[in-house]
This record gives structure tokens, C-alpha cells and sequence, in this order.
């Protein structure tokens, strides 16, 4: 009982801060955006050169994919298993997905890993993805997400019997997202926790990842940057990616690694 009456006073706080944030993104303008511009050339196959700690059973550790920067047939799908990578999210659009989806998963099938198709609003063939036996993860970027309610509602209906979820902008770090309305639609929301790009340092990281579990329970999976900035696409350090993503586990179902410019992880 004490537990329940806490969790909905921490609630009732978080969703008054919410509130706050909404008047906070309405004055003023970001510096950056967080989608992806014109992607930086990758300098070499995609390969870690390092492997990730063991993180448990079940804990998602993706990884985003833009084939058409980097395609498929360079990008070492068993380095990729060995350095504990478990899902891929494969960037494709309503033109090319038919083509780029089969060659992805049966590259990750073997290894053993899980394909989702990275798609944005405006995408189409939502249930023809579903039918390949393949995720689907909407990119909704925005300030206005109640207009994108109906078509993220039309594409979970789509995708029954797949894995579906959302890459959004974090809750109140980046104005009020309507996370309460879009949890109920998806398995999972991935908050762009992108510490290089918000006045927010790794004891934050480890914060809002203990709040946002607290409002949705096994909701919460973290998007984490592998550089420093969106004006410093510079790798971080082996042991700032651990630090990172060591700070989110205890409250995320894991975490997705977001790579722009990036071709792999160094020291």
C-alpha cells in the first residue's frame, strides 16, 4: 500500500513537471535537432572493436543501421552478434523496404539476432513488414505528438504479432512528449537519452531512466549516442558507452546505440 500511494505521488509530481516542460519548449527554440541530417560517410565496414559486459538475459542491446550509407554486405553481422548485439533497426522507407528488409534478417537470423525496420511517419507497408516476421520502430521526432496519435495507433493495429515501438524525444527533458498517451500503443518507447546533446550528465541518465520506469513499467528502452554531440560526431570513449548504458539497466528493458557518422566504437 505505502508502495502505491509513493508511485502515485511521484506521478502526480512528474506529470506537473511535464506540464512545465510544454510552456519551457513552447519559448524557446533547440540548437540542434536530433534526426539524422545528411549522414557523415562511414570509413570502414561496420565492426566493434570492442564487446560489450554481459548485461543479462532479455535486455536489448540494439543497433540502428542506415544501409544506404553503409550497406549490408559490409557490415560484419557476427562481430556484431559477439560484441552482444541482439537487435538490429534497419533504416527503410516505403520505396526500398521490400528489397533491404529480407536481406537484413536473413543476415541477423544467422547470427541470432532481431530485425526491426526502422520506418518514419509516412510509411506505408507497416503490416507487409509484419508479414516478413519483422519489427517495426516508428521514428516520431516531434512537439506536436497528439497529431501523430492516429497513425501510430493505425500502425500498432498493422503490426500485431511483431514487436512495435517508438524513437521519441525525451519526457521533459525535451518539452512534454504525451508519453502517457503513446505507451499504451506500443511494447516499448526508446527516449533519445542523448546526454551530449541535453544539459544532463550521467547521474541524470541514471535519474530519468529510474522516473520514466516508475511511470511505465517495463515501457522504458534507452537511445544512447556513440558520439559526442550532434556538432562533435567524435566516438565517445569504451568506457563512457559503458557507463552509459551500466546507468540505465537497472530501469530499461536495454538499450538501442544510435551511430550517426560512425562506422565503429574505439577507445
Amino acid at each position: 500500500m505505502v508502495k502505491i500511494k509513493n508511485k502515485c505521488i511521484i506521478s502526480v509530481l512528474i506529470l506537473s513537471l511535464a506540464l512545465s516542460g510544454v510552456v519551457a519548449a513552447a519559448n524557446s527554440s533547440k540548437s540542434f535537432p536530433t534526426t539524422e541530417p545528411a549522414p557523415v560517410p562511414y570509413t570502414s565496414s561496420v565492426t566493434s572493436t570492442y564487446i560489450l559486459p554481459p548485461l543479462g538475459t532479455g535486455f536489448i542491446v540494439g543497433y540502428y543501421i542506415n544501409p544506404s550509407v553503409t550497406p549490408l554486405s559490409k557490415i560484419n553481422f557476427t562481430e556484431l552478434e559477439k560484441s552482444g548485439i541482439t537487435d538490429i533497426y534497419v533504416r527503410v522507407s516505403n520505396d526500398n523496404y521490400a528489397s533491404v528488409l529480407p536481406d537484413a534478417k536473413k543476415r541477423a537470423d544467422a547470427v541470432g539476432i532481431k530485425t526491426h525496420a526502422w520506418v518514419f511517419p509516412g510509411f506505408r507497408y507497416a503490416s507487409e513488414v509484419a508479414g516478413m516476421n519483422i519489427g517495426v520502430h516508428l521514428d516520431v521526432e516531434t512537439y506536436e505528438m497528439p497529431s501523430y496519435i492516429p497513425e501510430i495507433k493505425a500502425m500498432q493495429e498493422a503490426t500485431q504479432g511483431v514487436t512495435f515501438s517508438l524513437c521519441v524525444k525525451p519526457e521533459i527533458w525535451d518539452g512534454n512528449q504525451y508519453y502517457n498517451q503513446i505507451v499504451p500503443l506500443c511494447d516499448y518507447i526508446v527516449p533519445m537519452l542523448y546526454i551530449g546533446d541535453y544539459p544532463h550528465g550521467l547521474s541524470g541518465l541514471k535519474y530519468w531512466a529510474w522516473i520514466y520506469n516508475i511511470l511505465y513499467p517495463r515501457k522504458i528502452v534507452a537511445g544512447l549516442q556513440t558520439y559526442q554531440s550532434y556538432q562533435n560526431t567524435t566516438p565517445v570513449s569504451k568506457g563512457t558507452l559503458y557507463s552509459e548504458i551500466r546507468a540505465v539497466q537497472p530501469n530499461t528493458r536495454g538499450v538501442i546505440l544510435f551511430r550517426y557518422g560512425l562506422s565503429n566504437f574505439s577507445d
